[in-house]
């Protein structure tokens, strides 16, 4: 049978992990195939409920870069609808100004694995009209505090265009992280042309977590077990343990054969309970 339990990551870092049980009795697939656990959000006062409002005051947000003086960006707290946050009690703004264009940029830098798979996910929408405005937000992680496609991937690229404020829209996106230390970044614009900008695009609740591929397990034809998932070229590892403790769990040396989009490694079946479970080093 297949099980999911919480552990305990090397570093003191609370995770959740794919467990797979393995018996003589047989074999037993449980839960949701596919699902995927995350650990804490690496993203610090992702939310913004740190506080204080005010114009270019974002707690623990360090990246700031407002084109120029008349960049027009900050946190606001909910009062009326729609100016209101996605969920708790504070939000981002971005509106930017009509006679320069000017971006305004807002980033954080996360600690990453390289290698390992985070979900990364947030709330865009308006606070009132953006038609022809040219409003657009761009969100990006990378090596940069930029907009640069040679060394940063852009995670999504929003425009709304319109006449009436548009709610909260979550976008989320699976990042295989390729360097230790990215900033993840926005860049909002609400007014171009020389048109007044009356209405923000807004941004809550950014998230960062570190995630874990679902692990599955299938009896060959000659009765070796066949353990994948997907992600190749990763470094995720699988461990066994003749327990459920959190101790003693040993990596094994097998290494993982490619096999089209997924990682496979085969095994032979034991006489005796195992435990099986992916984790990093």
């Amino acid at each position: 049978m297949v099980q999911r339990k919480g552990a305990t990551m090397k570093k003191n870092i609370a995770i959740k992990k794919i467990i797979t049980v393995v018996s003589t009795v047989g074999l037993l697939l449980g839960g949701s195939g596919g699902a995927v656990f995350a650990q804490t959000n690496l993203v610090v006062n992702g939310s913004f409920e740190a506080g204080p409002a005010g114009v270019q005051t974002f707690t623990d947000w360090w990246w700031l870069g407002p084109a120029d003086n008349n960049s027009d960006y900050g946190v606001a707290q909910s009062s009326t609808a729609p100016d209101v946050a996605e969920e708790g009690n504070y939000y981002a703004y971005f509106r930017g100004h009509p006679t320069d264009n000017s971006q305004d940029c807002l980033g954080q830098t996360v600690n990453l694995t390289v290698g390992a798979q985070y979900t990364i996910s947030y709330y865009l929408g308006t606070d009132g009209s953006t038609l022809n405005t040219g409003a657009a937000m761009w969100v990006v992680i990378g090596t940069s505090f930029g907009i640069d496609l040679s060394q940063d991937i852009m995670l999504t690229a929003y425009f709304p265009n319109s006449s009436n404020a548009m709610p909260y829209q979550k976008f989320s996106t699976n990042y295989t992280a390729t360097t230790a230390s990215p900033i993840l970044s926005f860049h909002g614009i609400n007014a171009t042309n020389g048109i007044p900008a009356t209405s923000a695009i807004l941004l809550d609740n950014v998230s960062l977590a570190l995630a874990y591929p679902p692990l599955s397990l299938r009896l060959s034809p000659t009765n070796t077990l066949v353990f994948t998932w997907p992600l190749p070229n990763t470094v995720y590892r699988l461990e066994a343990n003749a327990t459920l403790s959190p101790t003693n769990w040993v990596t094994l040396t097998n290494a993982p054969e490619t096999v089209g989009s997924s990682n496979q490694i085969v095994l032979p079946t034991s006489a005796s309970q195992q435990f099986y479970r992916l984790t990093l080093p």
